[in-house]
């Protein structure tokens, strides 16, 4: 690649997340779908559940309060995908169905700065129950400036004061994502540090995945008396961090921070932040730190500083809770920006509950130790660890190949005990179109359970998720042959052969059929 010599820019304010956003543009939904931008962690049922829990403590905490008349605005910051709202939606409704309490009013706002994105998720079958209820909404919004938010479905904005709520603010990898001001400081002494891409040109025309794989960062360094900020709160923490750190590398989340400051001034009653990251908790991460790590992944990201958030709650007069323990893979905090904070004593809890003595660290944890032994596990083992995931459809498609290998094990029960469990798995799966073709592995498992109406009934679903396939109408016209319907059967062969003549064994099955054969051996191969 031609290459142009660059300035050094501030970090903040680099060509580096010029090309984080064009290439959330020129990707939208194809960054999640293609497996490119990792989502999984903070996206799978188990999380959602553990956010549901929380989201119900402070709907109780409301009710107490006598808080639950008006409706409360549930944010969610960079929803990307749509797959963990989808799950925490089915998670949280749920719940709300099956309590004693007058729980309030909610509407679901999933956010991004992509129009296409939007577009993905207004259209999206899962979505449309939610939408129809009225319980789910969506909004633009560009987390480094935006002070507003018009929701699309009612045609309401969310600004200053407007919500006699407390907001509720949703942010899984987010602040991992979004710019940040990069520091070094040593002995109370302060450097700015300003950033070189070797390896970019802005007049290159390819895509910012393939700048962004290619570009190497170099730091510039400059001394300063101060760092001056606007915001009195920043000013504190920032002062802080300058009389206690020692030669360190500091990223200081000050757009992360205003953003948290101009959502939660939408309401009159504060905010109650939720957010999972890759993130450094604690003041001693950041001492003695070298140049921070940039995560390349189709987009990029770096370690989200936690700790930043701890201090601007606190001085904010607001809770922050954190885990008493280092995690491993993902930190889960809940910052109470609330008048009181220590008076929602549900929320404070259910976080103690959910996620402190065993929450989605732990439950990663525990998934990463059952993948190394997946082909020793029975089908009590697999079935109790995908009730245990709150039906994790990623788990179970780990599991199949281990199922398929004890199907002809099962008895009746466990036969129909695992039907109910792809059930479920299946309700709780939100469609991407990815390269896992789900539900057409989920038919050929049921073939082999026998259960072949149930297996046609995925084999349509898969059509429907990536239209037609051959191999996906070739299971399916099996499956119709071995119940007698040659009919169905011979339309789909007539489908296969029309668009590829070539294919032999379909051919051999529809020869089969037209001479009144019954059977096909091998079917469910």
């Amino acid at each position: 690649m031609n290459t142009t010599h660059q300035q050094s820019t501030i970090f903040a304010r680099s060509p580096l997340w010029q090309l984080q956003r064009q290439y959330f543009q020129e990707t939208n939904i194809n960054a999640w779908r293609t497996g490119d931008v990792p989502h999984y962690i903070t996206s799978n049922p188990h999380m959602a559940s553990t956010y549901a829990q929380l989201l119900l403590a402070f709907f109780r905490d409301l009710h107490h309060k006598r808080k639950t008349q008006e409706t409360v605005y549930i944010i969610e910051l960079g929803a990307g995908s749509g797959r963990f709202s989808y799950c925490l939606l089915k998670s949280l409704t749920h719940l709300l169905e099956n309590t004693s309490f007058n729980a309030p009013p909610f509407v679901y706002v999933m956010t991004d700065f992509v129009e296409e994105t939007l577009n993905f998720w207004d259209g999206h079958l899962r979505f449309q129950e939610f939408f129809e209820k009225g319980w789910l909404d969506f909004a633009l919004f560009d987390a480094e400036k935006d002070r507003k938010l018009h929701l699309r479905k009612s045609n309401q904005m969310l600004e200053y004061k407007s919500v006699k709520t407390p907001l509720v603010v949703i942010a899984n990898y987010f602040f991992d994502s979004i710019p940040q001001d990069l520091f070094y400081i040593d002995n109370e002494k302060v450097n700015t540090i300003s950033v070189n891409l070797e390896g970019y040109n802005p007049k290159a025309e390819v895509s910012a995945k393939s700048q962004l794989e290619d570009i190497d960062l170099k730091y510039t360094y400059t001394p300063v008396k101060q760092v001056a900020f606007d915001n009195p709160r920043l000013q504190y923490i920032f002062d802080s961090y300058q009389k206690k750190l020692s030669n360190s590398h500091l990223l200081f989340p000050t757009i992360g921070i205003d953003c948290l400051e101009r959502l939660t001034m939408m309401s009159q009653e504060g905010a109650l932040v939720l957010t999972a990251d890759k993130a450094a908790c604690d003041l001693e991460y950041w001492n003695n730190s070298s140049a921070p790590y940039v995560a390349k992944h189709g987009s990029f990201s770096l370690t989200a500083n936690y700790h930043a958030l701890k201090e601007h709650c606190l001085i904010s007069e607001g809770k922050p809770l954190f885990p008493n323990h280092p995690s491993s893979s993902i930190s889960v905090a809940v910052l109470l920006y609330l008048p009181e904070p220590t008076t929602y004593k549900e929320t404070l809890l259910c976080y103690q509950n959910q996620v402190s003595n065993f929450g989605p660290d732990e439950y990663f944890s525990i998934k990463k130790h059952i993948e190394q032994q997946i082909y020793i596990l029975s089908i009590r083992d697999l079935f109790a660890y995908i009730r245990l995931s709150n039906y994790d459809s990623r788990l179970f498609h780990q599991f199949l190949p281990r199922l398929q290998a004890l199907a002809e094990e099962l008895n009746q029960d466990q036969r129909f005990a695992l039907l109910e469990l792809i059930v479920k798995v299946w309700e709780g799966y939100f469609p991407l179109a990815e390269d896992v073709d789900l539900a057409y592995e989920i038919g050929l498992l049921l073939l082999e359970l026998y259960f072949y109406y149930d297996a046609i009934g995925f084999f349509i679903l898969s059509e429907r998720i990536y239209g037609p396939k051959e191999e996906v109408l070739f299971a399916q016209a099996g499956t119709y042959a071995v119940i007698g319907k040659q009919k169905n059967a011979l339309d789909l062969l007539n489908i296969i052969l029309e668009k590829n003549p070539e294919n032999t064994i379909a051919g051999e099955l529809y020869e089969m059929l037209q001479n009144n054969e019954k059977s096909y051996p091998g079917l469910a191969n």
